[in-house]
């Protein structure tokens, strides 16, 4: 099957499971190189593991002519058609079609027209990207919100494969693996996709969170979300029944004009009756045509079904249903028939379940079927379950077993349970989650549970766990596992596909058995899946730890390990019993960990299976409360065990056998550190009173107090405390304490504890030096950020808040008081200042409408208008401007820049263009150099920006300090582009500098080949003296610079190469003394006279020859060049020197060298002194 994947449209569809097992081939998307395409295959393939968890199409299909009281309405056309972000909560009673009207929304109303005609939807959204995900709380994993943002993530960057940016990748290798499982990295990465600017419109459809385990964060960041104005344009629409929870999450979003709207299906229920009406007469229509019944009698029966009062989708499905399959009330339909039958209709959705359940072909059978269902972490396809249902005490094989033909069982579950279970792709389900609350006993019991309706609340969670328990032990037992066992060079994979069902006895016999809290009679059973000596115990371990832990199995781990590790307390007892010499502290040599050490906390704490399943971060459901549930559904019962008990029993016996209770693992963790890490606190509490070291540390410096803080295990943290553990420990990597651990990690419970017993709020990391309370905003966490600013001390969190855009701390703490003024201590700046710097429009937005002091300067001398103006946010300037600002406010620097001049500088030309146009001067100058905006842009080479500012009418002969012009300091700096556009828009070429050079001899000087050219070509003076104590002409200055090019080009215009500067001296003079003898060639070659003489002032004596310069200077190249060109040996200046005396006189020995074999005369006469001239010994011939 080709694994490529093609988006054609924006909407998505992905559904169910996709049987992808190999590597997932993106070849639309675009990137870097093979790094970053493999970490960008990772990153989707991780997400797209996610996928089979969204039960889109376990719904049925709407009835036409039904959902249109929710698609006509205007509540829901104002949030379809509004072009920003809004949020649309549909709440409404359980039966009423929330899901269906999700299903109906995604396949028929948010599609693409262009790509997919559909006449029902007149008004298609082209252009938008449309992600969804249908929360469901019947097995793990469909309830949990990071699952959900991992599917929808992969659905909108198959959609739109550019949203999925570099930032997100490089964030994703930063955290790694985690970044899945944390639902801030998640939810951040759908921010930056959404607001990358080819997102376009983006709409989310949630179905079901009241069924999500988690659902508080993703309402806490949805609140955030809609209390702002975000500048992208994300839409979700979520469904719901309206529990006390989520009504209060959106409570405060409900005020006028918000981007929240709240629409009741509660309060439109007139509406949704006459369209059950409808479902009522589609379906009475099909049982017609099954039954075939005349339309008279189609009439009769749609009338007497209609009769009923709160009738609800759910009703009227279960109840035709049982008429339709039901021989005993369909046969011989007639007139009087249909009112004996409707005279009898189950009254509430309760008695339709019960009515279901109670026409089963086989209750008992029924029962177990529905225990396996309501326990099984997983949904079991119709295979699985087929194995469950056949495997008994007396089953030793899988050749022992009587198994039905596939097609045979599928009927015999619906002959079993009706409609009460559902088959979608070959996996069982409960119908409805409302089937899995009419079944499972409350706890503790109503007094009215049951009553006349035996199947209601019958059946216990703990007992659904021990019949799953009894099935996973007796399958592991199956002599095949002995014979063919699982070895440590066979595939995993290809063992479990060999071995039906065995992945699942494997992962979860544990968990079942201490779900069920019950001691099976079965120990000998248990004992023997522990000996590490069998065959059978080495295959499901290795299964175990490959699908559960995902860790390396440790192939010498003992029994008694085995045991400890899942907290087997009896098989602990009696393996200690068998045996009086056994080496209770040997440790398994990939972890290093003894049996006490697996004993206190597992490698992966033991989490209770379904109906209770563990979080996203594997902490054990029972230290949790599900809060998205009804407050009065107690149908979940937590195994007792899971964290209070966690493996006490284990630890104790190992205790009495004198275990070394301080024993470290290879990372230095010590079994008091690992039942902290669990959560384990009776095994905390037995351990400290054993006197184990309560501060000791791991290899990172982490003690159990701060282990215990970054997973959130508050009573475990309260025992630590209560026995002295230090509450401002200090872990090695990055010196956080167990407080900020603990708001890094977003425990807000954890933090109010270790608030209240004393924590220091102010307290650094050493690493990134922030507090608890910045770390508590950085993770977006109001209820905490709330606790941990309770004091006054709230001005550095304004600042951060501000700076980071955190629009609704920034509000929440100038409600509390926060002095909005404040400043920081190192820059001065304001929390309006900050906001600015950081570009956060919106904050700002609300600072400003507070009152804050637009005038405010930080120790810069700056404003929040000169912030913003020099970082390009023109809504700020904008904003700050129509408060009333002044265009021509200066910055109480050195520099004094006006806005428009920060702009400018800074190439933000969008805000460049709104100041001139509200009138701000053109030309301020700075305070310090006097330079306009033209000049710093000249200077500066901001091409587009000199463009801009010359084009509004900025004045181009402007001078600065030092005389300079736009045109001269773009020669100096090589902005080629901008000298030309400055000529042509004619910029005088003769304007002189405070050194009195003109725009050409800077050219010369520079080297500026091209521009010397134009200067040249539109008639630059080429014999223009500078009015500086040089008066070098251009070629003076190009020869003595050794601008060859520039030389060519002015003697090919004429130069006068015999031209002298105010010393006397000419091109050729200065080029030798530059050393260039490339310059030098050329000019004797152009004619230059190599004996001309110049008026020099060395020691007061004129008269130098070029000859004696390159002598003075020690340029043996070009005296020899000189020479060769015929130059006189012997030409003396007017102090009578000759090029040997000068060479001789500076020491340069080379020079003087070359003199002498040319045959210089060594006895000649200073004229002037008339003295012999003497020759340093180093001059000496050899």
């Amino acid at each position: 099957m080709d694994q490529s994947f093609t988006s054609t449209e924006s909407r998505i569809g992905v559904q169910g499971s996709i049987g992808n097992h190999g590597v997932i081939n993106f070849n639309h998307i675009g990137g870097g190189g093979q790094g970053y395409m493999s970490t960008k295959r990772r990153f989707l393939k991780m997400l797209y593991q996610s996928l089979d968890k969204n039960q889109k199409d376990r719904n049925p299909d709407r009835v036409p002519g039904t959902c249109e009281w929710f698609t006509s309405h205007q509540l829901f056309h104002d949030w379809k058609t509004s072009s920003s972000s809004k949020m649309l909560w549909v709440s409404a009673d359980p039966g009423c079609g929330k899901s269906v009207l999700a299903k109906y929304l995604i396949d028929r109303v948010f599609t693409t027209r262009a790509t997919t005609p559909n006449p029902e939807s007149a008004d298609s959204t082209p252009g938008t990207t449309t992600c969804y995900y249908f929360f469901k709380d019947d097995f793990e994993g469909q309830s949990c919100v990071t699952t959900a943002l991992c599917c929808i993530l992969f659905q909108l960057f198959r959609a739109k494969s550019a949203l999925l940016s570099e930032a997100i990748l490089e964030q994703f290798e930063i955290v790694g693996d985690g970044f899945i499982e944390s639902f801030t990295e998640l939810w951040s990465a759908l921010l930056l996709a959404a607001s990358n600017p080819a997102a376009g419109e983006i709409v989310i459809i949630l179905d079901a969170i009241d069924e999500c385990s988690d659902n508080s964060q993703l309402i806490r960041e949805l609140h955030r979300l809609y209390s702002t104005q975000p500048y992208f344009n994300l839409k979700f629409l979520v469904t719901s029944r309206s529990y006390r929870e989520i009504r209060q999450g959106f409570q405060s979003l409900k005020v006028p004009g918000s981007a929240f709207i709240h629409l009741s299906g509660e309060r439109e229920m007139d509406k949704i009756s006459k369209e059950i009406g409808i479902f009522v007469d589609a379906k009475v229509q099909e049982i017609g045509d099954k039954l075939k019944l005349t339309k008279p009698e189609r009439t009769f029966l749609s009338y007497r079904f209609k009769r009923v009062p709160n009738r609800t989708y759910l009703w009227v499905y279960l109840t035709l249903d049982s008429i339709e399959r039901d021989m005993r009330i369909n046969l011989d339909m007639t007139k009087n028939r249909i009112v004996e039958v409707t005279s009898q209709l189950p009254k509430t959705l309760d008695e339709a379940y019960e009515g279901i359940l109670s026409r089963s072909s086989d209750p008992e059978q029924a029962r177990r079927l529905l225990h396996i269902v309501i326990a099984a972490e997983r949904p079991l396809t119709v295979q699985e379950m087929n194995l469950a249902l056949a495997i008994n005490e007396h089953s030793l094989s899988y050749r022992s077993l009587e198994l039905k033909p596939e097609e045979r069982f599928r009927d015999d579950i619906r002959d079993l349970c009706g409609l009460f279970v559902t088959i979608i792709e070959s996996k069982v389900y409960l119908f409805h989650q409302t089937a899995r609350e009419f079944l499972l006993q409350k706890s503790p019991p109503s007094p009215t549970d049951g009553g006349i309706l035996k199947w209601k609340h019958s059946l216990q969670l703990q007992d659904s766990h021990q019949v799953l328990a009894e099935i996973c032990i007796q399958h592991l037992q199956f002599t095949e596992f002995e014979a063919r066992p699982l070895n440590k060079d066979y595939s995993v994979t290809e063992y479990i596909e060999k071995n039906r069902f065995i992945d699942y006895s494997a992962s979860n016999w544990v968990s079942h058995l201490h779900g069920s809290q019950k001691e099976l009679t079965s120990a000998d059973a248990i004992i023997g899946l522990c000996k590490t000596a069998s065959k059978r115990c080495l295959t499901w371990l290795r299964i175990y730890w490959a699908t559960v832990l995902a860790a390396d199995f440790p192939e010498d781990i003992t029994s008694l390990m085995v045991a400890c590790q899942f907290g087997l307390d009896t098989v602990v007892e009696k393996i200690l019993a068998a045996d009086s010499k056994i080496d209770v502290n040997v440790k398994d040599s990939k972890y290093g960990r003894s049996a006490i050490s697996w004993a206190a906390g597992s490698l992966k704490a033991t989490h209770p299976p379904s109906g209770g399943a563990g979080d996203a971060k594997g902490e054990p459901a029972a230290a949790k409360t599900d809060q998205s549930k009804n407050e009065d559904d107690h149908s979940y019962i937590p195994p007792a065990s899971a964290a209070q008990e966690g493996h006490k029993g284990a630890v104790q016996h190992l205790l009495l056998r004198q275990a070394d209770k301080e024993s470290k693992d290879k990372r230095g963790a010590t079994p008091l550190a690992h039942a902290a890490i669990s959560g384990y606190e009776k095994v905390v509490e037995l351990l400290l009173s054993h006197g184990v070291e309560i501060e000791a540390k791991d290899e990172d410096g982490a003690t159990p107090l701060i282990h215990a803080a970054r997973h959130g295990h508050d009573k475990v943290i309260s025992l630590l405390l209560k026995d002295g553990a230090n509450i401002e420990a200090r872990d090695k990597g990055n010196g956080q304490t167990p407080l900020i651990c603990a708001a890094i990690e977003g425990h807000e419970s954890t933090v109010r504890l270790l608030v209240d017993k004393g924590a220091d709020r102010r307290a650094k990391d050493t690493k990134n030096k922030r507090p608890a309370i910045i770390w508590s905003i950085h993770k977006e966490n109001d209820a905490m950020f709330r606790l941990l600013s309770a004091d006054k001390d709230t001005q550095a969190p304004i600042l951060y808040a501000a700076h980071n855009g955190y629009y609704a701390e920034v509000r929440m703490l100038l409600e509390k008081g926060a002095d909005i003024e404040t400043q920081d201590e190192k820059f001065g700046r304001t929390a309006l200042i900050w906001a600015t710097q950081g570009g956060n429009k919106n904050t700002a937005q609300l600072l400003i409408d507070r009152g804050a002091n637009i005038h405010k300067r930080d120790k810069g001398g700056r404003t929040a208008l000169s912030r913003a103006a020099s970082s390009g946010y023109d809504a700020i300037v904008k904003s700050m401007i129509e408060k009333g600002m002044d265009l021509e406010d200066k910055d109480e620097d050195a520099y004094a820049y006006t806005a428009l001049m920060w702009a400018a500088q800074e190439k933000r030309e969008a805000v460049v263009h709104y100041l001139l146009e509200k009138g701000a001067n053109i030309d301020p100058r700075d305070g310090k150099f006097s330079r306009t905006p033209l000049l710093w842009a000249a200077r500066s080479g901001r091409d587009a920006m000199a463009r801009i500012l010359v084009d509004k009418g900025a004045d181009i002969e402007a001078q600065d300090t030092i005389g300079r012009t736009p045109l001269l300091w773009a020669i100096e700096k090589g902005n080629d582009a901008i000298a030309f556009m400055l000529l042509d828009k004619g910029a005088n070429m003769e304007t002189k500098d405070n050194d009195g050079r003109s725009p050409l001899s800077r050219a010369a000087l520079a080297g500026r080949d091209a521009i010397a050219q134009v200067l040249i070509d539109k008639g630059a003076n080429i014999e223009e003296n500078d009015n500086s104590k040089h008066g070098y002409t251009p070629l003076v200055w190009a020869a003595q610079e050794g601008r060859l090019e520039i030389v060519r080009m002015l003697l090919d215009n004429g130069a006068n190469i015999k031209a002298t500067d105010k010393s006397g001296r000419s091109p050729i003079s200065r080029a030798v003394s530059s050393g260039n003898e490339a310059m030098v060639r050329l000019l004797i070659d152009r004619g230059a006279d190599m004996e001309q003489v110049d008026g020099d002032l060395i020691d007061d004596k004129f008269g130098n020859t070029p000859i004696l310069w390159a002598s003075l200077e020690g340029h043996e190249g070009i005296v020899r060049l000189l020479l060769n060109k015929g130059a006189d040996i012997e030409q003396r200046n007017k102090s009578g020197r000759t090029s040997l005396s000068r060479a001789a006189a500076s020491g340069r020995k080379g020079v003087a060298q070359l003199l002498l074999d040319r045959n210089a005369d060594l006895e000649a006469k200073d004229s002037k002194y008339n003295e012999t001239l003497v020759l340093d010994e180093c001059l000496m011939p050899v």
